[in-house]
């Protein structure tokens, strides 16, 4: 699972490092740079709600910090 969200990540940090370069190359002329940063944004929402299913679904189990002893 833990591969998985990483997967995702990086494949998000490509989509923007995309945008950037289209950006960049075409001067913000280009309709590749929306084009990637919408996909970047819909990957976000989807890994997102991917994440909270999978914690509902028991796949992830979240931990916090536990609490500390007063001494």
């Amino acid at each position: 699972m833990k591969y998985i969200i990483i997967l995702v990540f990086c494949f998000i940090l490509y989509s923007l490092g995309s945008a950037m370069f289209y950006l960049v190359k075409g001067q913000g002329k280009s309709d590749n740079t929306v084009r990637f940063l919408t996909v970047r944004i819909a990957i976000s929402v989807a890994l997102f709600l991917f994440i909270i299913l999978a914690m509902k679904l028991g796949w992830i189990v979240p931990h916090g910090l536990s609490p500390r002893q007063p001494t």
